[in-house]
């Protein structure tokens, strides 16, 4: 197995385990099972990590596979860069005292938000491939976040619960929240357009 192959493989692992860790630490109120799922995946931080976990299991297998030809596109490894970064500099910079009690909840935390960003974000910098993300990809890369967004709203406008409290509209009012998000939004058009650079940069080096 090549390095490039083992270390996606670990990344892969260090998201799943933190996505079975969080979830084994349950919510602080007893919820029932159906709920306590919905809302667990409703979190952008699990929904992201298991998308490093999809990209990083397709690099890490075999050459020939069409799930690794999709997880090599250096358009769809930026974004999902871009995701998990956001997902570490949102966690430490405002939400960093969420994190649920206990040894599972512990574990759990410092995977999805410090291990398996991390690790993929070195992968993506170190194993590529990079090069030929067009201008307008980091627009398209919006379409994730933007639904996200809308999906939050909407399932708390059904059933009053917010996920992150920069997003409570029940507590900040629609206008706060709208703020928050456009200021969001620009966050990561700004880090996707600077992580478009660095492809660039890096596939120009290895050229």
């Amino acid at each position: 197995m090549s390095p490039a192959r083992f270390f996606h493989l670990l990344v892969a692992l260090a998201a799943l385990a933190g996505i079975v860790l969080s979830f084994a630490a349950g919510p602080p109120v007893p919820t029932p099972i159906g709920l306590r799922t919905l809302r667990f995946f409703s979190f952008f931080t699990i929904s992201t990590n298991a998308l490093v976990a999809w990209a990083a299991i397709g690099r890490a297998l075999p050459p020939g596979r069409h799930w690794r030809a999709l997880a090599t596109r250096p358009s769809m490894r930026t974004a999902i860069a871009l995701y998990i970064l956001v997902v570490a500099l949102i966690f430490h910079l405002l939400l960093s005292d969420m994190v649920r009690p206990g040894l599972s909840g512990w574990l759990g935390n410092m995977l999805v938000h410090q291990a398996a960003p991390a690790g993929w974000l070195l992968c993506w910098f170190a194993f590529g491939p990079h090069g030929g993300i067009d201008a307008r990809a980091p627009l398209r890369w919006m379409a994730y976040p933007l639904l996200y967004g809308a999906w939050t709203l909407a399932h708390g406008a059904l059933l009053g619960w917010y996920p992150y409290p920069f997003m409570n509209v029940a507590s900040h009012g629609y206008p706060a929240v709208l703020r928050t998000m456009a200021l969001m939004a620009l966050l990561f058009l700004a880090i996707a357009y600077a992580l478009r650079w660095v492809d660039g940069r890096l596939a120009r080096r290895a050229a």
